[in-house]
């Protein structure tokens, strides 16, 4: 799938260049085209990680959780401002985790992406960090919470299975399924609970090395 992703990507741009000026009364259109073909090359690369995840995997480094949280946010600071959603940042815990920061933070942004569109008009994004034990082991636990209506109680036991997802007409189900494989593949914990009270709480569970 990538090789004809590549040609129409570049035969697109040789379409523009051919014609000039003129490509402004199709401009719509070619930019419509161009999206398409990006959320091609998005999902196909998607699917890809989760299909191969070794291939993906990034190098075992040292990572601040609370720091991989505050550099995710300007990237879903756009979906946050579509709605009136407060966040709130809780990070109690400066320990550190063995994790590729940039694989963290994809996590982070699926959580994070999630608990947006479970509020669709308005409510709370809560992230949180604090110290807990893990395997009798010295460990972190980072929450991701939102304050939406609660899950039915099918959906939690489904939720990180590939291709489900509860959007009929957008997401692809791969985003969650991602992370509980980047999560899970080196005996770290995902976890999910919902009630109608509280929301829908994602907790991530690492051991760790050392405190801040």
């Amino acid at each position: 799938m990538n090789n004809p992703i590549a040609v129409i990507q570049g035969n697109m741009e040789v379409i523009c260049d051919d014609l000039g000026p003129s490509a402004q009364a199709l401009k719509t259109e070619l930019a419509l085209v161009d999206a398409q073909v990006h959320s091609i090359d998005v999902l196909v690369n998607k699917l890809l990680q989760f299909a191969r995840p070794e291939q993906y995997a990034g190098v075992g480094e040292y990572t601040r959780p609370n720091g991989v949280i505050r550099d995710t946010l300007p990237l879903v600071l756009h979906l946050l401002n579509n709605v009136h959603i407060d966040l709130v940042l809780d990070l109690k815990s400066g320990r550190i985790i063995v994790m590729n920061r940039i694989e963290l933070q994809q996590v982070a942004i699926n959580l994070m992406v999630k608990a947006i569109h479970a509020m669709p008009d308005s409510g709370e994004l809560r992230a949180s960090t604090e110290n807990h034990l893990v395997d009798s082991h010295e460990g972190i636990q980072i929450t991701l919470e939102d304050s939406g209506a609660a899950m039915s109680p099918k959906i939690p036991k489904r939720i990180f299975d590939p291709f489900f997802t509860t959007k009929s007409s957008e997401g692809t189900g791969l985003g969650l399924s991602i992370s509980h494989k980047l999560v899970t593949r080196s005996e770290r914990e995902i976890r999910v609970d919902s009630d109608k009270k509280n929301g829908t709480r994602f907790h991530v569970f690492f051991k760790t090395i050392a405190d801040a």
